[in-house]
């Protein structure tokens, strides 16, 4: 399984020029919010809170999703609920492609996973008929990292039909949900899925990578055992960090739309400038994330490389699955034109040495 922080870790040893590799959106935290976090900071407000998020966040969550506070759960994290989860089941099954440390995770918890294999001809869409009678626990990410895609409503619906038969927990990641550029985004709380997890991070959408801050929703006996999980890790989220997140969803419609324009626009100058000789994509509903596939037999992974050495850095396809031939590329530089101008050459330049096939890295 090819190590995306490893080779993250490299691209900063070597100071990259343009990242196009890391999902760390590039527009600034919104000043209303580093203003609420200070202020919060000097009221004092340091001490430990509620394991389960302060009151006041809880409610303006539950009021957003039109569900009842002791439906919510705050930790520090969409990556910690998720682990909460994997850690809690048995076996998962996954949708491939896949954010890596999905895997990651659920093989150092010791879990059995089953990975289901979707493909660039059938754009993405999985069937979730293939999910085997012993999972307990599937984990879906849509709007998805890395290729962007959203599945149908009757896909979802497929998927909670087939997991109601089976008493399988749905675990839906949606970091993504604001960043969509249409109408098909379907939220597994659409759906009242008793045995459903939303999971929601604050990174994403407002830039608050470092804050750590995300929530779940889910049936109250289920909030009250990943609280458990919270006690025993971490104690609680800082309260200046809950208040700066509060100031956040007090704002959020107006980000929203902020970084929907800018990341739209972003997909279509990506859409236009990649060489279509040399690559080729299924469209993204949503994400700031596009996955093309190499054209010409050239491996990801040894683009990836060779990439880096032109102060350009992305992902291969190998970091999200069995997607040799695939790339990610983060739009989340002012420099993505002249990341894909050095791309679209070295495309070129490798077209040419894989006449006997696919060169690696």
């Amino acid at each position: 399984m090819f190590d995306i922080y490893n080779f993250f870790n490299k691209l900063s040893e070597l100071n990259v020029k343009i990242r196009l590799d890391v999902g760390q959106p590039d527009i600034p935290v919104d000043e209303r919010i580093i203003s609420a976090l200070i202020e919060s900071i000097k009221r004092g407000e340091t001490t430990y809170v509620s394991t389960g998020g302060i009151n006041e966040l809880r409610e303006k969550i539950a009021e957003i999703h039109g569900v009842q506070p002791q439906e919510v759960i705050v930790a520090p994290g969409s990556k910690f609920l998720v682990a909460s989860q994997l850690f809690f089941a048995k076996k998962i099954a996954v949708i491939s492609p896949y954010w890596p440390t999905y895997i990651q995770m659920a093989k150092k918890f010791g879990k059995k996973i089953q990975i289901i294999e979707t493909t660039f001809k059938d754009k993405w869409i999985p069937d979730f008929n293939l999910i085997e009678e012993d999972v307990d626990t599937v984990i879906i990410n849509y709007p998805n990292n890395p290729t962007g895609i959203v599945i149908p409503r009757e896909k979802m619906k497929e998927l909670v039909d087939i997991a109601s038969e089976l008493k399988i927990k749905i675990v839906s990641d949606e970091v993504y949900r604001d960043l969509t550029f249409n109408k098909k985004y379907v939220s597994i709380l659409d759906f009242n899925y008793e045995k459903g997890v939303f999971v929601y991070s604050f990174s994403k959408t407002f830039s608050m990578t470092g804050f750590r801050i995300g929530y779940a929703i889910a049936e109250r006996e289920e909030v009250k055992r990943i609280q458990k999980f919270i006690e025993i890790m971490v104690t609680c989220v800082p309260k200046f960090v809950q208040k700066a997140a509060i100031k956040a969803l007090e704002i959020k419609d107006e980000i929203k739309r902020k970084l929907v324009e800018i990341y739209g626009s972003r997909v279509e100058l990506a859409k236009r400038k990649l060489d279509k000789k040399h690559f080729e994509f299924v469209e993204p509903d949503g994400t700031f994330y596009i996955f093309p596939r190499l054209k010409n037999n050239i491996s990801g992974t040894t683009f990836a490389h060779e990439l880096l050495k032109r102060d350009v850095g992305i992902f291969p396809g190998e970091a999200f699955g069995n997607y040799n031939l695939h790339i990610r590329i983060s739009l989340v530089s002012p420099m993505l034109e002249n990341g894909i101008k050095v791309m679209n050459e070295l495309a070129a330049e490798l077209s040419e040495k894989t006449v006997l096939g696919v060169i690696r890295y």
